[in-house]
Formats: structure tokens, C-alpha cells, sequence
């Protein structure tokens, strides 16, 4: 299960000092990689200061509730709260609301009904006791925060994509979520008057009239409401991915150019270069003893538990003063890993180097007890080797940080993916956004571990997940509301998509977790680009009707729509096809010989005439009339159709990907084509 989020404010207030006075600004660096803001400054041409920073907007987040107290919500310098706002503060559990955090509201009958009543008082607040609600709040609109750091590392100013926006908090996940406190969390929020409603939820895929987040979601499209939802952590598996609704407007996660190297020297003098957080340096730059964990475990524990730094099972005799080798946890819980930390520090180890398992790729950097280097498993071979045949084994580990040298985005492995099972014509991601080592405010009511032993606090945490691409999404659409109000929530979504870049800071293909070669199922259209977003030319818009008839496309019947909508609608006697909606991807999920799509653009800019570009997936001709669209005014449409055909036998059964773009010189619209051919002919 996961959650996600969503923000708003008002008036630029202090952050306009950052303008003014032109302020160098150390950066916790998402924003600056998405080009909002560069070496440190705010440049004129930034979405931020064309958008106010999203002053006015109001973004509601579907999570565990908020940390009201965090700085991230402060609302020094902010105005009265818009008058539309309908909204209130729940004012149990000492939580206050003020001018930025200006709802928070929680929402518990559904797990009421699950766990029984009466249920004790840790159910009947907004206070956020997880993390995860206060991190993605402040993604999406936390306000400037100078001196932002996880244990002293990545330090900076923390801050969120629509740092002038007002935000809501509507806690429905305990931290578990359930159907009945969503949609209520939901249909509350619509009441509210949020103007986009972000959720790092993901429930597993079901069929749209029995899912409450594409129920409830279609509603608030209705009110014109932006909904962003994260796209779920099952990746790599194919078709994993959770929130497909068309109305959605759905979340993959990838890294961005900064990561955290904390290398280990060996006696013989060779290096090894593993991940962690910065402060997790030695503090004096010298040779200390290491041990393997094996060869200090504790009585009457054996090799295994020791092998794997379980609680318990090292000896504090043979630990005390030195760098202990450990194995990271086969089951791939990352909890597990940052508790052998724990345990070497209660031993009385001074650092540890932790060897991924050969069937484990990833390598993730925590928030360790100690100085910590997490190796791949040929690197924890060799140092393993050097120890068993070095007489006196010693080794030293110096944490870094180390930005804008890094390639990417690069796509997370555990960010679910396409296809979409429910509805395979609507290409599902939308979007990838940042994702990895983010680093946002936290609740102070826990560690920045999930271990009880974690007594330590912290006022910023670094997590990973959709959870945490969702809210970048989730503020860049503050900044696009901001400056255009009346476009309507497809239109938003189609600037972001077409706007999208497919390929990295070093100009190659999005590459997947696995570095090969990235398609449209890992990352949608492509990386969120908001600046691009803001001046998209044309967009794919489309009306409630629209979504309608699309559910009349895949058969749903009266009843079925009745849940959707709050009166009766006919679906129209001619029916539609499902891959005709008007989406910003084309996805044909089984060609046999050839099909026709259409679409129609709305002008969105100053007219201009676009000429159409097209890149075929392998074996597949795609062919568009007309080739040219000219536009003489703003709003108007034109219509095209693409010929989609099979035109060699090549075995079929695998989809295959390819690219359209409409380009006046200036924009360029691009719409991923995706297509399986079951039945290829000569």
C-alpha cells in the first residue's frame, strides 16, 4: 500500500526575499534538477516567479495527517486565507492551523468498522505519527527552509513545488488505508474547495466502479479538481501499476543527479565505493580495525544470525572500537538492514560495511547508527577477502555527497509499471517525477527509522518511493493552476505529458532500473519538466462526458455509471472506442492489421501552424492526416488521425513503442505511441 500529497498557499511573503535580494541558496536539489531554480538562484524565466510560487492555490493531501508544528508550514508573511475556502482544523491533540496549514481534518469510520469501537485516541487525530503525510505535504508546498539536513547531510534549503500555496491535510491512512476513509477524505476535500487533490495511496487495481480513489476521483475532475496519485512500489513487475484511471493523473518515481557515496578504504589500499549519507564519515581520518561478523559473534549464536548482524548475536568484546563487515537481509526489508547498524553500535562498533546478497541489485542509502558503507555483493566478496587473508585486517569509511556529476533520471526499480491491466488502451504511468533520496519535513514523533529503538528525532527525513514523486507533480500542477486558472484538469495533465523529456542529463534514453533502455511502461510520456509545462502550445483536453462514454466504451452499464455521476446518463447510441478518448499516448493494446485513432488539440497559445513528426514503433507504420494543423486563435480545435497498421510478420505479442510530436519551431507536443501487434501480416 502506499500514500501521496498534495499543497497550497497564498502570497510569496518571505519567500520573495529569494527574488528581491537575490539570495544564493544552498539547495536540497529535486526542484533545482527539475530547472526551477539554478546554482543555487531563481531565475526570471522559472515557473516559480511566473506562478507566484502558487500563491493562492490550494492543495489537499490524502495521507497519515501532518506535523503541523514543522517550519515547512509556517505562514510568516502570508495574507488572509482565500475566501472560497470552506475548510476547518480539527482542534483536538493540540493541533493548530494557521494561514499555510490552514485545514487538517481526519477521517476514521472505515477503519472503525474494521478494527470495532470504541477506538482509542491515537484514531482520533490529524497529528501524523508515520512521517509519511508531513513529507509529502511539504513536497508539494512546503514553504522556504534554510538549514534543512538529515543527521547533517545534504544540507540546504528545504521547500516545496508550490511554496506560496496553501495546503490541507486530510488524514485517512492509520497508517494502513481503507476504501470508506478515502472517499470520505475525498468527498470532504471536494466540499473544501482544494484545487488539487494529491494522493500517495495505491491500492491494488480493480475495476473502476469498484476503486474508491478513481470514484472519488472522478468527482472532484468534476468540480475541477487536479487529481495526482502515486503510481504504486511493485515495480519491476510488469502491469503493477495502481491508479490507471484516465481522470488520474498518475506518478513513476526516478532519481535525480545527487546521490551519496561513502567509500571504503582497505589497508592494501584499495577502494571501494558503496552508498550512504554524508555524515556517515569516521571522524578521524585513520585506519581502524575490522572484523567480519562471523568472527565476533556472540556465544551460543550461530554463523547465520551472526553473518547477518542480527540482534543479539555479536560480542561486544571482540566488537568494541571496530568496523564490523555484515550481510544485508536476503528478505529485502530495509528495516532489517539499518537495525544491523543498531547492532553493531550497541556492541560497540565504531562503523559497518554492509555487503548487498548476490540475488540484491539495489543499493540504498539509510539514516544508519553508525558510519555505514552498503557495498555490492563483488565488492563485499573482495573485502570479505581481504580480511580472511589479511593478518590484521584495518579499513576506513569517508562519506560524500556528490551532485550534478550523476546521470540522470533513472528510473527506480521499485516503481510499478505499465501496462495497465484494467483498461490497456489508456497507457498508464502518465509521468515520472523525483522519487529517490528525497528529503522533506518529517514528524518529530518518531525516528527516521521504523525501528522502536530509534530514539533519535529529526526535523527532515529522506525517503524514497512514488509517494515522494507524487507531491513533485502535485506542486508543479499548483504553479501551472496559477497561471492558468481556467484550464481544466486534462488540459494540466496534457501540458505536463507533452511537455515531458525522455531523455537524461547526458542527453541518452531514460534508462530502467536494471540501466538498459527505458520505455513508456517504466516512465509514461517522461520526466516532469514544469517550466516546459507552463507554455505546452496545444493540449489533449477532454470533458466529464468524454470520461463517460469511455466507461460506456468498456461496456459499463447504467448502474455502473450511476456511481460516477449523480444522475442518470445514456451512453450514446453510436459507440465509442476505448483508444479514441482523447488522451496525450496513444496505446493500442492488440493491433491485428490496422486501426485508426483520433484526436483533436486545443490551442492553447498564439497561432501558429504545427507540423507533425513521427517516430514508428519497430514493425509498425503510423501515418497522420493531416500532416499540418494551423491555428488562427486561442481555444481552437482541430482534429487528426492516426493509421496504426502492422506491416511485417515478425512473430507479434510484444508491444513496442514509438513517438508522435507537434512542433510550430517553438513547442513541441510529444505523445507516446505504444502498440502490441498480435497478429503481424506481409
Amino acid at each position: 500500500m502506499f500514500l501521496y500529497c498534495v499543497l497550497n498557499a497564498e502570497r510569496p511573503g518571505v519567500v520573495s526575499i529569494f527574488l528581491n535580494q537575490k539570495y544564493k541558496l544552498q539547495t536540497t536539489r529535486s526542484w533545482e534538477f527539475l530547472g526551477l531554480e539554478r546554482n543555487g538562484e531563481i531565475p526570471a524565466d522559472s515557473i516559480w516567479v511566473k506562478a507566484r510560487f502558487g500563491e493562492d492555490i490550494i492543495i489537499g493531501n490524502i495521507d497519515t495527517g501532518v506535523w503541523p508544528e514543522s517550519e515547512s508550514f509556517n505562514d510568516q508573511g502570508m495574507g488572509p486565507i482565500p475566501s472560497k475556502w470552506k475548510g476547518y482544523c480539527e482542534p483536538n491533540d493540540d493541533v493548530k492551523c494557521n494561514r499555510k496549514l490552514i485545514g487538517a481534518r481526519y477521517f476514521n469510520k472505515g477503519v472503525e468498522a474494521k478494527l470495532g469501537s470504541p477506538l482509542n485516541s491515537s484514531y482520533r487525530t490529524v497529528r501524523d505519527t508515520s512521517g509519511h503525510g508531513t513529507h509529502t505535504l511539504s513536497t508539494a508546498g512546503g514553504r522556504f527552509v534554510g538549514g534543512a539536513n538529515l543527521l547533517g547531510s545534504v544540507y540546504g534549503t528545504a521547500k516545496g513545488g508550490s511554496p506560496s500555496a496553501r495546503v490541507a491535510s486530510y488524514k485517512s491512512c492509520w497508517p494502513d488505508c481503507n476504501d470508506a476513509d478515502v472517499l470520505a477524505a475525498i468527498d470532504a476535500a471536494i466540499h473544501d474547495g482544494v484545487d488539487i487533490l494529491s494522493l500517495s495511496i495505491a491500492f491494488v487495481s480493480r475495476d473502476y466502479f469498484l476503486d474508491s480513489i478513481a470514484i472519488g476521483s472522478l468527482h472532484a475532475v468534476q468540480n475541477g479538481i487536479v487529481v495526482v496519485c502515486a503510481g504504486g512500489n511493485q515495480g519491476p513487475t510488469p502491469g503493477s501499476v495502481s491508479n490507471v484511471a484516465p481522470w488520474i493523473l498518475t506518478v513513476a518515481a526516478s532519481t535525480i543527479d545527487r546521490e551519496f557515496p561513502s567509500n571504503v578504504m582497505l589497508g592494501n589500499n584499495k577502494q571501494f565505493k558503496g552508498l550512504s549519507f554524508k555524515t556517515n564519515s569516521l571522524t578521524a581520518v585513520k585506519f581502524y580495525p575490522l572484523v567480519y561478523s562471523v568472527d565476533a559473534r556472540a556465544a551460543n549464536t550461530s554463523a547465520r544470525d551472526a553473518q547477518l548482524c542480527s540482534v543479539g548475536s555479536l560480542d561486544p568484546k571482540k566488537v568494541k572500537g571496530k568496523i564490523v563487515y555484515c550481510l544485508v537481509d536476503p528478505s529485502g526489508l530495509h528495516v532489517l538492514n539499518v537495525e544491523k547498524s543498531w547492532v553493531v553500535a550497541q556492541a560497540g562498533g565504531i562503523g559497518m560495511i554492509l555487503a548487498n546478497h548476490l540475488t540484491t541489485t539495489t543499493l540504498i542509502p539509510q539514516a544508519h547508527f553508525v558510519p555505514t558503507s552498503r557495498v555490492s555483493a563483488d565488492d563485499g566478496l573482495a573485502i570479505l577477502l581481504y580480511i580472511h587473508t589479511t593478518k590484521y585486517p584495518v579499513a576506513y569509511i569517508s562519506g560524500a555527497t556528490e551532485v550534478g556529476t550523476v546521470t540522470a533520471p533513472i528510473m527506480a526499480s521499485f516503481s510499478s509499471q505499465g501496462p495497465n491491466t484494467i483498461t490497456p488502451e489508456i497507457l498508464k504511468p502518465d509521468i515520472t517525477a523525483p522519487g529517490v533520496q528525497i528529503i522533506a519535513a518529517y514528524t518529530e514523533a518518531r525516528g527516521p527509522t521504523n525501528l522502536q529503538s530509534d530514539d533519535r528525532r529529526v526535523l527532515f527525513n529522506i525517503v524514497s518511493g512514488t509517494s515522494m514523486a507524487c507531491p513533485h507533480v502535485s506542486g508543479a500542477v499548483g504553479l501551472l493552476k496559477k497561471i492558468h486558472p481556467n484550464w481544466s484538469p486534462s488540459a494540466i495533465r496534457s501540458a505536463i505529458m507533452t511537455s515531458a523529456r525522455t531523455r537524461s542529463n547526458l542527453r541518452q534514453p531514460i534508462a530502467n532500473g536494471t540501466l538498459a533502455e527505458g520505455n513508456p511502461f517504466n516512465y509514461g510520456a517522461g520526466h516532469l519538466s514544469p517550466n516546459r509545462a507552463m507554455d505546452p502550445g496545444l493540449v489533449y483536453d477532454l470533458t466529464i462526458t468524454d470520461y463517460l462514454n469511455f466507461l460506456c466504451s468498456i461496456g459499463y452499464n447504467a448502474t455502473q455509471l450511476s456511481t460516477f455521476v449523480d444522475k442518470k446518463y445514456e451512453c450514446p447510441s453510436k459507440p465509442t472506442r476505448p483508444w479514441d478518448l482523447n488522451y496525450p499516448s496513444i496505446t493500442v493494446p492488440s493491433l491485428s492489421g490496422k486501426v485508426t485513432v483520433t484526436r483533436a488539440l486545443k490551442n492553447v497559445g498564439t497561432p501558429a501552424t504545427y507540423t507533425v513528426r513521427i517516430k514508428a514503433p519497430s514493425g509498425i507504420s503510423v501515418k497522420v492526416e493531416p500532416k499540418r494543423l494551423r491555428f488562427e486563435k486561442i481555444n481552437e480545435e482541430k482534429m487528426f488521425k492516426v493509421t496504426i497498421e502492422a506491416k511485417r510478420d515478425d512473430g507479434g505479442g510484444e508491444y513496442v513503442f514509438g513517438r508522435l510530436i507537434w512542433s510550430d519551431g517553438k513547442h513541441f507536443v510529444g505523445s507516446p505511441i505504444v502498440v502490441n501487434a498480435t497478429t503481424l501480416h506481409m
